[in-house]
């Protein structure tokens, strides 16, 4: 597979789904071009007169916006739309994750419509962005890569303790990783599983690690590594308390007598049932 997705062709439709920090989908001369994350339904869609075809970045947002009045009015469909402007004159969708791509060519199949499908390859390199870049900005950049694709997965602080364990271990299979976070081994697929659908990891005969080597750097860094285990910590023990200093009471009044309420009992935290 080529580093760099191929060109559309006209009367065909393609699914680019480039990873994060890798050159964009190269669009021919002639065609027109559209962000469905930055334009209305109704512009994205509209193809200029005399353009070869369409180039629609962040495809991933017609999933969305097929569930919208907008996707709504369009008779047929959103898809059945797109997969006419394929038919007709020639369509590209460029997403990032490998989740959204599956979606957009599982729908334009029901419409009648069998997509080309090109991917970033998954062998562990790092993407040409990184290349070159000052220290403290590839910080940021990685960063941005992780979050936004946490963003799309499902799973959350479970998600991050993969992360903490393939970062200062290396390559993993399921089972021992499943282990190590002391999960079941249904459970630990299920999240690699969500991280593979949004290219946070690779799979490479059983084993499991980081989609790019850069991405661990997120989490080697730092004076001591964030505990991976469900375990509660333990509770604070209680203070020590120090004597309280005997102090001379003046006796009560011969005048006037007050009756004293009873005292009432003082319970230490330790002396209590919690339960």
């Amino acid at each position: 597979m080529s580093d760099l997705p191929p060109r559309p062709r006209l009367r065909r439709c393609l699914i680019a789904r480039v990873d994060y920090g890798h050159a964009p989908l190269d669009v021919p001369p002639g065609w027109a071009e559209a962000d469905l994350s930055r334009q209305s339904l109704d512009e994205a869609l509209l193809v200029p007169r005399g353009a070869k075809g369409l180039c629609l970045r962040r495809a991933d947002w017609a999933l969305a916006w097929a569930g919208t009045r907008e996707g709504s009015r369009l008779g047929d469909g959103l898809f059945v739309r797109l997969a006419r402007i394929a038919a007709r004159s020639g369509l590209a969708l460029e997403c990032r994750f490998p989740r959204h791509a599956t979606s957009l060519a599982s729908n334009l199949e029901a419409a009648g419509c069998v997509p080309d499908l090109w991917q970033t390859e998954a062998d562990r390199s790092v993407p040409p962005l990184y290349e070159g870049l000052p220290k403290d900005l590839a910080r940021l950049h990685l960063e941005h890569e992780w979050e936004t694709a946490l963003g799309a997965a499902r799973g959350g602080a479970a998600l991050l303790r993969v992360a903490l364990v393939l970062a200062r271990e290396g390559p993993q299979t399921a089972p021992l990783l499943a282990g190590r976070l002391g999960l079941t081994a249904g459970a630990t697929r299920a999240y690699l599983g969500w991280m593979e659908d949004v290219a946070l990891v690779r799979r490479t005969r059983g084993r499991y690690d980081l989609r790019h080597p850069l991405l661990g750097e997120l989490f080697r860094s730092g004076a001591a590594a964030p505990p991976v285990s469900d375990a509660p910590p333990p509770a604070p023990r209680p203070p020590a308390r120090r004597p309280i200093a005997s102090v001379d009471r003046p006796e009560p009044s011969p005048v006037r007598s007050v009756e004293r309420p009873e005292a009432i009992p003082v319970r230490r935290p330790s002396e209590v049932d919690w339960d």
